[in-house]
């Protein structure tokens, strides 16, 4: 199987995992969202702004997954969309307005 099209799966209730759960959720994320940027054949995958955030969401993952509940659940699902886009992006599912 392709690995830059497979995704962590998302549990339902996240505001309930616990704290190593959340970390282990992170980190699954950052590792999809890396290898779908390795996955892209174009510079695409290579923004810098990319690779500065996924730096700082491992220096971070600790304070993350320490987030109370409703700042978990916004994080967590900001992660989550960025993930479905990228693999929109992957798969030429996206459009464009252009």
């Amino acid at each position: 199987m392709d690995r830059t099209l497979q995704s962590a799966p998302v549990v339902a209730g996240h505001s309930e995992l616990g704290f190593v759960d959340r970390q282990i959720a992170l980190r699954q994320i950052v590792a999809d969202l890396r290898n779908l940027r390795d996955g892209v054949p174009d510079n695409f995958g290579r923004a810098p702004a990319l690779d500065h955030l996924l730096r700082m969401i491992d220096a971070s993952v600790i304070s993350i997954a320490k987030a109370d509940d409703e700042e978990w659940e916004i994080i967590l699902m900001e992660l989550l969309d960025l993930r479905a886009t990228m693999t929109r992006l992957a798969t030429g599912g996206a459009e464009t307005s252009h």
